[in-house]
């Protein structure tokens, strides 16, 4: 779970041999004319059991981090290159995405 006052959010999962799985931060900051949450590199451990649980694991992650921006009221800005992917592929999150590289009509 997540603490919305916390301007440091950070997300580490592990495997059932407390092994990392998935590690991601988000850290709310003031940027141009409004507060954002800018969203660091998504580290996935490149084991073959992470890889393929990946996408489950993924979606699960990005539940989380869209609740943290509608709770808080400010958008994410995506910086790692796998989660902007993520965030093209899924137009849920475009309402959310600071700075998206596209307008969407």
């Amino acid at each position: 779970m997540f603490n919305i006052d916390n301007p440091h959010q950070f997300f580490d999962i592990y495997d059932n041999n407390d092994v990392l799985v998935c590690h991601w931060t988000m850290d709310k900051i003031k940027h141009k004319d409004t507060t954002i949450w800018v969203m660091n590199h998504f580290f996935f451990n490149p084991t073959n059991d992470s890889q393929k649980s990946m996408p489950l694991l993924l979606d699960e992650e990005m539940e989380t981090a869209k609740s943290i921006s509608k709770e808080s009221g400010c958008p994410i800005w995506p910086l790692d290159p796998k989660i902007i992917d993520y965030f093209k592929n899924h137009p849920d999150f475009y309402d959310i995405w600071y700075q998206k590289p596209f307008t969407v009509e």
